[in-house]
């Protein structure tokens, strides 16, 4: 998985950091950073939250959010 920061788009909100469920990104020096790219399960979560659109996640393509479907979110839940 290659995951860039665009470090002159990234205003350093955190939501990405808050909202990945494997904690890849820290945020280091005001700016977010993929310390775990090998944990990205290509959900492409953070993509979507982050204001700035500061994320590139190059060799996954998005046809939707995998968050989307309230029902399944209820299954995982009861999975997990």
């Amino acid at each position: 998985m290659d995951i860039r920061v665009d470090t002159d788009a990234c205003v350093g909100c955190g939501l990405c950091i808050k909202d990945c469920p494997m904690h890849v990104y820290e945020l280091q020096n005001n700016v977010s950073v993929p310390v775990r790219p090998n944990n990205c399960m290509g959900c492409l979560s953070c993509h979507e939250i982050c204001p700035a659109q500061a994320l590139e996640h190059r060799g996954i393509y998005s046809a939707k959010r995998h968050y989307i479907d309230i029902k399944v979110c209820e299954m995982l839940r009861k999975v997990i």
